[in-house]
């Protein structure tokens, strides 16, 4: 099972990245001025980001074995923006920033991001930089802002509706509804977060360490087959699991 679910999201990615690609082209006319990046991570959980880019390979698996969206000017901006912006000439304080003397390796210092922050807490960025340093990058960008607006929207949107219909596809044939598999523990986890409560203080409550906490959270999303604990507590609901 797992090995399908892996063989699917490559089949996704790679077609996704050529839809993107193939609408980038339209507008740019030549594929050697751009490379983009679609980014989605958690504003409130430190799972891993899902990335779809033609970014060279060796700096796409640095960025996600390490984590780099915690450390990334770009990202760092993004969760407090609702508009687009330049980077790094916007704000000077990153040209100095240590992240982007990694990132100049790969000629990925400079662009343009996109930004969108859904009800899940979930941010997604559509980032497109400027691979030769072409004059008309800019403004080809500015033309055409809301094209690349309602690119990462739809984006966006294909992205989450095939993670849901992932996490679908892993539950066990004619096997018991989601919310069944939750454990005692876990029902008694989601209960305390749904009162307001953080996870350190439902560790507490339930004398168990905040990490086996998040541990717990990070089962219940993914056995209720939503994206964040915010989420999994609607979800919850709806299921009448505290009743």
């Amino acid at each position: 099972m797992e090995k399908s679910v892996e063989n699917s999201q490559d089949v996704f990615i790679t077609a996704m990245k050529k839809e993107l690609k193939l609408y980038l082209i339209q507008i740019f006319k030549n594929t050697h001025v751009f490379c983009f990046a679609y980014l989605m991570m958690n504003k409130s959980h430190s799972f891993p980001a899902s990335i779809i880019s033609d970014y060279p390979a060796g700096w796409i698996n640095q960025y996600k074995n390490h984590g780099y969206q915690k450390i990334d000017p770009v990202m760092i901006i993004a969760c407090r923006k609702f508009s687009p912006f330049i980077w790094p000439d916007n704000l000077a304080i990153i040209h100095q920033h240590s992240f982007f003397n990694l990132s100049k390796f790969y000629r990925l210092n400079s662009g343009y991001t996109f930004t969108l922050h859904d009800g899940d807490d979930n941010l997604a960025t559509l980032s497109l930089t400027n691979r030769t340093g072409s004059s008309d990058f800019y403004r080809i960008i500015e033309q055409n802002k809301e094209k690349f607006q309602m690119l990462l929207i739809t984006t966006h949107e294909k992205v989450i509706n095939f993670m849901r219909a992932e996490t679908r596809a892993m539950q066990p044939y004619g096997g018991p509804p989601t919310h069944a598999l939750l454990s005692p523990r876990e029902k008694e986890v989601l209960f305390w977060a749904s009162a307001g409560k953080t996870y350190g203080e439902v560790a507490t409550i339930l004398t168990i360490r905040e990490g086996t906490v998040k541990f717990h959270i990070r089962n219940i999303i993914d056995k209720l087959g939503v994206v964040n604990a915010k989420h999994a507590i609607s979800r919850a609901m709806e299921l009448k699991l505290f009743s």
